[in-house]
């Protein structure tokens, strides 16, 4: 696929350009109207209908809004640029499978470079260290083979390294993927989806599966459980954050990244085998200086 910043129009990227800068201004119906005319010279942009759409949102126009993501959407199936996600939070499309991997993937290529920096200095991520110390209060443990799902640029891996004979990594992500190599904490790395990756693993082959901020891609969560629940040796932990959905099993967010409730995370971890050992309220990062509200969990499987 073509670079989904560029529209291929030199004339259509300038003024796209020009309305960019009049939104960081404030001044959203002018963006609007500047990205409307590179639309009009550039209509098979993706990427542009989906600016259209966040630039009409700023400026209180919903249905318009929708129209343009709407756009984005039928020229992009496998939604690279998210426009489902956004349909979704403005209630017009189901939240279930409304982010797709394709978007993940792309997302956080994009990201990589920038990822670590921003995601520890500017949105104080804490993610691991939130895991490391409810896995801790359960007292001493030692793990043969862990899989770090999501496992993005390896800061999980780093929380983890020094309990763990063995740790695999899977993401979506090549870029983050490629970091995560560097550093030389894992054993094997994979780039493929959670689930079917899990799918491929042996039977009862994995003691520990750590997922630090990563569900939050993720709607109905019944299908990763199963697998984890599969691939967990008996006695075998699965470790992981949520944000908060409250009453609700999963719902999108203003941030686009979905909340799930502790009834349904109970619900799903014991139709896999599952039982959760210990389930915290605590924020693993920050959104607009504020920390978002979370959970952090500890399942396990029964010994034999």
């Amino acid at each position: 696929m073509a670079d989904h910043r560029s529209s291929g129009d030199p004339i259509a990227d300038r003024r796209f350009d020009y309305a960019m800068r009049y939104r960081e201004g404030g001044d959203a119906a002018a963006a609007a109207d500047l990205m409307a005319q590179a639309l009009e010279l550039a209509p098979g942009w993706a990427a542009g209908w989906l600016a259209l759409g966040e630039t009409l949102e700023m400026a209180g126009d919903r249905d318009g809004a929708a129209k343009a993501y709407g756009q984005a959407l039928a020229l992009d199936a496998a939604d690279l640029v998210g426009a489902g996600a956004r349909l979704a939070r403005l209630g017009l499309r189901p939240a279930a499978g409304a982010v797709t991997p394709e978007h993940v993937a792309a997302l956080f290529d994009d990201y990589a470079p920038r990822f670590e920096k921003a995601l520890v200095e500017r949105l104080h991520y804490r993610a691991p260290a939130l895991m490391r110390a409810l896995l801790d209060s359960t007292g001493p443990r030692r793990f043969r083979h862990a899989l770090d799902l999501g496992c993005g640029t390896g800061l999980g891996a780093a929380g983890f390294a020094d309990l763990c004979d063995r740790i695999d990594g899977v993401d979506l992500s090549a870029n983050m993927l490629a970091i995560a190599r560097e550093k030389g904490l894992y054993t094997e790395l994979a780039e493929g989806e959670a689930v079917a990756y899990l799918r491929d693993v042996p039977a009862a082959g994995i003691d520990l599966v750590i997922a630090a901020d990563v569900l939050v891609y993720m709607s109905d969560l019944a299908d990763l459980f199963a697998a984890v629940g599969t691939a967990l040796a008996a006695g075998g932990c699965f470790l992981f954050t949520v944000q908060d959905g409250g009453d609700e099993a999963f719902r999108i967010g203003a941030d686009l990244r979905y909340a799930h409730g502790e009834a349904a995370l109970r619900n799903w971890a014991e139709a896999a085998g599952l039982s959760v050992l210990r389930l915290e309220q605590a924020s693993t990062r920050n959104d607009a200086d504020k920390p978002v509200p979370g959970l952090v969990v500890l399942a396990a499987k029964p010994s034999a």
